[in-house]
């Protein structure tokens, strides 16, 4: 590989590359915490709201207790609509109960095929606790769907407090859509011990990636101890279901000597698959550039030793780095080049696209291009 590579344009590298990779370069602003989740969950409940092209408070019909019929039409232009599913015994009990309240039904073409391939789907129960939550979503629903504002944040933290299980439930799956760098500045008032509890549930799993995070932002000893013991017990393993935010969790808790122990017990043991590790690298490019500078230079250092030790390594680091848009690697990178340690096409584009790209982005910002090698 020669000079030559890395002084096309970012254009020209760009084309070059779509047949064989996805080249991600959004901001860091727009890196939700779910980019952690391995096991995705399902959208939160403002979600539905929001992006609902119909949306409909139903309860039982009248004439058929066991059907849902219209009772409310929120979102859409008629209320001649066919709800599917049959009203269970349980549901008709609190509906008797509460005449007030209702079943809350989305529909969202192309999100799946919702109930018996209807496009509809059950939302949640309008009751005292949730209408208020229903009520706020849909006064925002243009600002809500254009991205995660600054609102629907504050909205979130004031909902923290409520002791409703389902709102508690509400708060986690918001958090799962925050942008990152947001959570880190959020006042997180749901206790550590409330976080273990559901971390290793069947319920919890879904979103076990953002209470690992939450919990890595609670300096808390329990919490500690159980990201450690995780990272420990991961290091035998062929594969860890979301390591990265383990991972990510460990950085925040320790700062330097956790992206240390990374590299000691992980990135540095040749032995480890490099597709498992792609999850710590992931987890580092997200926390470097909101990390002190002494968790920085560490990362920087780890990241060094382990495209050494891999250089096939290099791909991945490229990869993830530039999916949050951090130019920091271009040095270590651009050293893989000049000793052409690079190897496959694939390889070479990914590292070829990042290094112009960070070209790119320091004459933009008025710090000259990276050395040709």
């Amino acid at each position: 590989m020669t000079s030559n590579t890395i002084t096309v344009s970012v254009s020209q590298l760009v084309r070059m590359a779509a047949a064989f990779i996805i080249t991600v370069t959004i901001s860091i602003g727009s890196v939700a915490a779910c980019g952690f989740d391995l096991v995705k969950p399902e959208r939160s409940s403002i979600d539905w709201i929001v992006d609902a092209e119909k949306l409909v408070i139903a309860r039982p019909r009248a004439d058929n207790a066991f059907a849902y019929g219209v009772s409310e039409l929120l979102v859409g232009s008629t209320s001649d609509i066919e709800l599917p599913g049959l009203v269970s015994s349980t549901v008709r009990r609190q509906l008797a109960l509460n005449l007030e309240d209702g079943i809350l039904f989305a529909h969202v073409s192309g999100i799946d095929d919702g109930i018996a391939g209807s496009g509809w789907r059950i939302v949640a129960q309008v009751d005292n606790v949730f209408r208020p939550v229903l009520n706020t979503a849909l006064a925002h629903r243009k600002e809500w769907r254009a991205g995660y504002e600054q609102s629907r944040q504050d909205f979130v933290d004031g909902l923290q407090g409520n002791s409703d299980p389902n709102i508690r439930a509400l708060v986690i799956s918001e958090f799962d859509k925050m942008p990152y760098e947001r959570l880190r500045t959020m006042d997180i008032r749901i206790p550590p011990q409330e976080l273990l509890k559901e971390l290793w549930t069947k319920q919890g799993y879904p979103y076990q990636a953002i209470r690992v995070l939450l919990l890595g932002l609670s300096d808390d000893y329990a919490a500690r101890e159980e990201v450690h013991a995780f990272i420990d017990r991961a290091e035998d393993w062929d594969w860890a279901n979301n390591l990265g935010a383990f991972s990510a969790a460990l950085v925040e808790l320790d700062g330097a000597k956790g992206a240390q122990k990374l590299a000691d017990r992980l990135l540095l043991d040749p032995s480890q698959p490099l597709q498992k590790l792609e999850e710590v690298i992931m987890a580092f490019a997200a926390i470097n550039k909101l990390a002190e500078p002494d968790v920085q230079t560490a990362i920087g250092l780890a990241i060094s030793d382990f495209v050494a030790l891999r250089p096939g390594a290099g791909e991945i680091v490229a990869r993830q780095f530039a999916a949050v848009s951090d130019w920091s690697q271009a040095a270590t990178l651009q050293t893989l080049v000049r000793q052409r340690s690079i190897s496959g096409l694939t390889g070479v584009l990914t590292v070829s696209v990042y290094l112009a790209q960070a070209r790119e982005a320091n004459l933009s910002a008025g710090v000259g291009g990276q050395p040709d090698g």
